[in-house]
């Protein structure tokens, strides 16, 4: 049995993604159509592999009746609408060819920022016909209610014990974009004194990149950063926002990620999501 483990390899699994609240329906951080305002969305969750090359059958699925809204590649079982995904024999090669899938859909004249996150150094995914460095997928959560902090019809409220958690607060003020980094505790009930000008986007970045070092490699952040750099300061400009990280255990709550293969004994999922949710319209 010793010699089988030693022979068997290990994976890495790398998420991040964005949950909003926003009547604009995002694409990759674009906006492409309306959706029924006040809807939760867990945007554009990109999955790396990293490790030993191998095939894996891999699942994700939606408690509470969530579901799925995009999905890319295609499921084996499972499509949008499905409370489930489950994709069979992805092969994870480490010789790429260079075939990357095309054709993905279209938002108005702009695309998915497919190019973005083929810049990661990680593991093909590759199914069929299908070639791409990464499993794309967008849900809604089955019940939003179970978020550390939510902002609903001019009412906010805070789930205990998650009052601790970091926070972010993003706004602007003539013109130029503010920020403070607060706990969910500190704005339960006014946003505190503290904000200060944010001069340069990198100081947002190094605040996120606080919460994704250990989680995220380098370049994965730096893929979820130029997705959503520009989305968080275009929505701070009409609204307050409220950035915090989501907790492992409400993230499996808004979508469980199972992953099973013959040749691999270890596998590890870190996952990278942010709340990106208003705090009161001006």
């Amino acid at each position: 049995m010793l010699a089988l483990l030693i022979l068997l390899g290990s994976l890495q699994v790398h998420e991040w993604g964005v949950v909003t609240q926003n009547p604009l329906s995002l694409i990759g951080g674009v906006p492409c159509d309306i959706s029924d305002p006040g809807m939760f969305e867990d945007k554009a969750p990109v999955v790396y592999f990293h490790g030993d090359p191998c095939t894996i059958n891999l699942r994700i699925t939606f408690p509470d009746m969530g579901y799925a809204t995009r999905v890319i590649p295609s499921a084996n079982q499972g499509s949008i609408n499905s409370t489930y995904l489950f994709w069979e024999n992805l092969e994870l090669s480490s010789a790429p060819d260079g075939r990357f899938t095309g054709g993905w859909p279209e938002c108005g004249y702009l695309q998915y920022p497919a190019e973005v996150w083929r810049q990661v150094n990680a593991l093909d995914v590759v199914k069929s016909d299908t070639f791409d460095r990464f499993i794309y997928y967008e849900c809604v959560p089955g019940n939003p209610g179970e978020l550390p902090y939510i902002s609903q019809s001019g009412n906010q409220s805070i789930r205990m014990p998650y009052g601790e958690i970091p926070c972010i607060v993003l706004t602007s003020s003539g013109g130029r974009p503010m920020y403070g980094v607060f706990t969910l505790a500190d704005i339960i009930n006014s946003i505190p004194k503290g904000l200060q000008f944010l001069d340069e986007p990198a100081m947002l970045r190094r605040e996120l990149w606080r919460w994704a070092d250990g989680v995220l490699f380098e370049d994965e952040f730096d893929a979820f950063w130029n997705t959503w750099e520009a989305q968080f300061l275009s929505d701070s400009a009409t609204e307050v926002i409220i950035l915090y990280l989501i907790p492992t255990e409400i993230v499996n709550q808004i979508a469980t990620i199972e992953i099973t293969s013959e040749t691999t004994a270890d596998i590890s999922i870190n996952r990278f999501i942010i709340a990106e949710l208003p705090y009161r319209a001006r």
